[in-house]
């Protein structure tokens, strides 16, 4: 009984394992008209998208993308730095794609954060650090705004939003600046955007102290 379950835990970890280290979905390619259909896998080296027709399929390595957003648990965006034609103002090269299989998970966003080289945007929350300083917020828009909690949690801060394209998990590395102007207002600033809070309730002076040491402690890192 206890081999049985022994190699059933070592399946387990293998399948774990496996999962972590590359991933592929089904997908559907839009275009500026039209769309298509493929796969889109990902490895140690980058990304990797085979179209059905072959006309579309390309690969991408980490370095190349500019800029990464998982938008949802069903579609990622991506911009890499090449530009377009002349014909398309020479602005530069945007992907998206829609998972027609499946979804993704915080695991493949964060495989795929710990191999770009640059801070990418990412929207999928799950995990919750129990014990963690929660701040209950409304998230200012340029028209209205949405209301959440924002989760203060060991390497990241976590905004966990009423709508869900306006989640963020931000790694406390890939935080420019934070600010708190008054006890009611709160700034965070990344290399892809800032938002801006309105707190629900006063910001404790220690709970904000710690995060802005945090914060510093981690760009200091990024900085050496």
């Amino acid at each position: 009984m206890q081999s049985t379950l022994g190699v059933v835990v070592v399946c387990l970890m293998l399948t774990g394992i496996s999962r972590a280290a590359s991933f592929d979905f089904r997908v559907k390619h839009d275009h500026t008209f039209g769309s298509c259909e493929g796969k889109l896998s990902t490895n140690e080296e980058g990304l990797r998208y085979e179209a059905t027709n072959g006309k579309h399929s390309q690969t991408w390595a980490y370095i190349d993308v500019q800029r990464l957003d998982v938008a949802s648990f069903s579609r990622v965006v991506f911009k890499t730095f090449r530009s377009q034609s002349w014909k398309q103002m020479k602005r530069d090269k945007v992907f998206e794609f829609t998972l027609i299989e499946g979804k993704l998970t915080s695991e493949e966003q964060e495989f795929l954060r710990a191999r770009l080289s640059r801070p990418m945007v990412a929207r999928l929350v799950e995990r919750t650090d129990q014990g963690s300083p929660i701040l209950l917020v409304r998230h200012r828009h340029r028209l209205g705004g949405c209301e959440g909690q924002l989760t203060i949690e060991e390497d990241q801060l976590v905004y966990r939003a009423d709508h869900s394209q306006d989640n963020r998990v931000w790694k406390l590395i890939d935080i420019e600046t934070i600010g708190s102007p008054n006890p009611y207002h709160l700034r965070v600033t990344t290399y892809n955007e800032t938002f801006t809070f309105d707190l629900k309730s006063s910001l404790d002076p220690h709970v904000y102290d710690s995060l802005w040491k945090k914060v510093y402690h981690f760009g200091n890192m990024t900085r050496r």
